[in-house]
């Protein structure tokens, strides 16, 4: 191991020790306009095949049981 890998782990230990004091933030530095790191657009269109994706499935399982029939 060189002097540099030790050097380098090192200083990214000491950015990374806890300082053991409580931080807060502001609710304005968290708000990105992303839920689980998707954006509105990328939630709708998720939202959209899972509905898509679920009514198929459903459809297909009251065929499957023979609730519904096709005449």
């Amino acid at each position: 191991m060189s002097n540099d890998d030790r050097d380098l782990r090192s200083s990214l230990l000491d950015d990374l020790s806890f300082s053991g004091e409580d931080v807060s933030v502001s609710a304005s530095q968290v708000a990105d306009g992303r839920i689980f790191g998707l954006t509105a657009v990328e939630r709708m269109i998720l939202s959209i095949v899972l509905f898509l994706a679920v009514t198929v499935l459903g459809i297909a399982l009251l065929f499957i049981t023979g609730t519904i029939a096709l005449h």
